[in-house]
């Protein structure tokens, strides 16, 4: 598995209702990775001066950062339009603020962002609070799953490669599970351990196994990442949720809740990286 290589970023945003969280985590996201920044809108009808006003927004929110690559106002279905604009950009991420058209409820993940991560080609980085970086502690969600080992693999490439300078990150590999007998520690101890052997350089990462009992897991992990301080949580896209929604219901309830950025990762992303182990 090679490790995150961040070349672009696409942060998409309202004109009106801007999310500051997700421009300037998309603005330290792209320095600190050296990458070309992208922003796009998309408009119900033609917006006069639309992309002036896209880049005026982001100097306003984020002066100190580096120019941005494009700024572009869209017509057309929220959700696909976002997601062509990633392939277009060859986004490796596509960063969001948490409430999008579509919802009216507060805390959950708007129906166009749910959209989004049901079929982009790269990790969503939802920003209920601004994302820290360098990461320092993440932790991944697993469900000793096929979807969950392809999270723990790209968790891993994003504390690797965005750890502090000269230091490490710890990662946290959680399972939540009712029956924490021997059997369960000894599979997600080898789900640790195939992912160390995945990765090109896992040395930069402290990963650490920690299995949470209880039958509650969206709780359970919201519960570890609020008492550890986590700077990112990364949770699968898959599970029994209804096919509009594009999440799990674990991954529901945690994107509702979560104290910290969320990196929802859907198959797409990890099949990548998998198609690009060495």
């Amino acid at each position: 598995m090679r490790l995150l290589t961040l070349k672009s970023v696409l942060v998409a945003t309202d004109l009106d209702e801007a999310s500051p969280f997700a421009l300037r985590t998309a603005a330290r996201l792209a320095t600190l990775a050296g990458a070309s920044l992208h922003l796009v809108h998309v408009a119900d009808a033609p917006v006069p001066g639309g992309e002036s006003r896209l880049r005026e927004l982001f100097r306003e929110i984020a002066p100190d950062a580096p120019g941005l690559e494009s700024a572009r106002v869209v017509g057309g279905v929220p959700a696909e339009a976002i997601v062509e604009q990633a392939a277009r950009v060859g986004a490796d991420v596509v960063i969001l603020g948490p409430h999008r058209r579509g919802t009216g409820q507060t805390g959950e993940l708007g129906s166009t962002a749910a959209s989004i991560v049901r079929t982009a080609p790269c990790p969503c980085l939802v920003t209920a609070t601004e994302l820290l970086l360098p990461l320092e502690r993440v932790i991944a969600a697993i469900d000793l799953s096929e979807a969950a080992s392809g999270v723990l693999s790209v968790a891993l490439s994003w504390a690797s490669a965005l750890r502090p300078r000269g230091g490490k990150a710890r990662l946290t590999a959680l399972h939540v599970t009712p029956d924490p007998g021997e059997d369960t520690v000894r599979r997600v101890r080898e789900e640790v351990e195939r992912a160390r052997a995945r990765a090109r350089d896992a040395s930069f990462v402290e990963i650490h196994e920690r299995l949470g009992p209880g039958s509650d897991p969206a709780g359970e992990i919201l519960r570890l990442a609020a008492s550890d301080s986590a700077d990112l949580l990364a949770v699968g896209t898959r599970g029994a949720a209804p096919p509009s929604s594009g999440l799990g219901s674990v991954s529901a309830a945690i994107a509702r809740e979560t104290p910290c950025p969320l990196l929802l990762v859907p198959p797409a992303a990890w099949m990548a990286q998998d198609a690009a182990r060495v």
